[in-house]
């Protein structure tokens, strides 16, 4: 009895903590920026930095094996806790209940104060001066051209395996531990970008994310960055910018996709370059499709004949992939962002092209001339 009470108050204790914690951290942007997301978090993101960065493998990815590995020995104590015969039946279900929410209470606690909370934090556009506003469909046709033909000069700088796709040159392993460079130039240039962070890892069981439709995940707890290595060459790159962008203390899914973009845009190897510029001119695409599909068309017919096979190479395994646990997965992703306030869910990946605008027309502004009238 007392110790059912006990968990019963450790458990509310808990929830009205998180609760509290939550509720607080969505009712001023600018406090969260300043206090969590510029102060604290990048000293959080250095010691779990320093406590797993040095590992060549993903600990938070071996951590969730050994707890599935462990699961079968647990189970006969929890039946054990089920069938004891000395407490009530509603008593000891209730006594799981109670244990199981101060469980998830304290794993939400602990993934809103080592990262979650940077999703209160100020948006992108404010921190970076970019004017986001609607946008004008000539003006998404002229962002979709100067993509699409950014892809194709940069494609032929990188190189190419036996059936013409882009080809990692120096391997996979080596992709991953110079992603860091990208931030480090737009660090240098004065982007928002002000956290030093360790490279991405790659995840063994990678196939299994392939058939999640994840192309990686950023982990709090650890404070690594897991990139699936089973993707496309082409896209590997921007996939492993997009993570250590979450790193970075940038958890909205479509200011983690433009920082990747500026990450690779300013990385010194080639093949970071294309593969920030393919990514975009899709994602750019993507969204003159939904509103014009004749243009779309018009563009996509101007892509190189290597650029397509890279692109038929995305969709191949894509299509390898897709079925019931790839939509599953992107069913609990969409749940898990609309949680976090991104009220559009997984659509909100492609609305990086709001800020790959708004940056142009701040570019625009500066080229300027002078004497030319505000």
């Amino acid at each position: 009895m007392k110790r059912a009470r006990s968990h019963s108050v450790i458990a509310i204790v808990l929830l009205a903590t998180v609760l509290a914690l939550d509720g607080l951290s969505r009712l001023d942007q600018a406090a969260v920026e300043r206090v969590y997301s510029r102060a604290v978090y990048p000293r959080i993101a250095a010691l779990l930095g320093g406590l797993t960065g040095w590992l060549p493998l993903s600990v938070a990815e071996w951590l969730l094996v050994g707890a599935v590995v462990a699961l079968p020995f647990g189970l006969p104590a929890l039946n054990r806790r089920l069938r004891d015969p000395g407490t009530p039946l509603l008593r000891r279900l209730g006594g799981l209940l109670w244990d199981g929410l101060a469980v998830g209470a304290a794993v939400y606690g602990a993934f809103l104060l080592l990262w979650g909370i940077n999703y209160r934090r100020l948006p992108l556009a404010a921190i970076a001066g970019l004017d986001v506003k609607p946008v004008a469909i000539a003006e998404l046709q002229s962002l979709c051209g100067e993509l699409v033909l950014e892809s194709n000069r940069l494609r032929m700088g990188v190189a190419e395996d036996e059936n013409g796709v882009m080809r990692l040159e120096q391997g996979r392993a080596e992709v991953l531990s110079r992603t860091t460079e990208g931030f480090a130039r737009a660090r240098e240039a004065r982007e928002p970008i002000a956290v030093a962070t360790s490279a991405p890892k790659p995840v063994f069981f990678s196939t299994a994310l392939s058939y999640l439709g994840i192309t990686g995940m950023y982990v709090p707890f650890t404070g690594e960055a897991n990139v699936n290595v089973s993707v496309p060459d082409p896209d590997l790159p921007f996939s492993a910018s997009h993570e250590l962008a979450h790193a970075q203390g940038f958890a909205r899914e479509d200011e983690a996709n433009y920082l990747g973009y500026l990450a690779c845009r300013m990385h010194p190897d080639p093949e970071f370059r294309y593969s920030g510029a393919l990514a975009a001119s899709l994602y750019a695409s993507a969204a003159l499709a939904a509103v014009d599909r004749d243009a779309y068309l018009a563009l996509e017919s101007r892509r190189s004949g290597t650029v397509r096979r890279d692109i038929a190479a995305l969709t191949a395994w894509s299509d390898r992939y897709r079925g019931p646990f790839s939509r599953a997965s992107q069913a609990v992703n969409n749940a898990y962002l609309r949680s976090q306030g991104q009220i559009e869910g997984v659509r909100s990946y492609g609305r990086m092209v709001d800020l790959l605008l708004a940056e142009r027309r701040r570019a625009k502004i500066h080229r300027r001339d002078p004497h030319d009238s505000p």
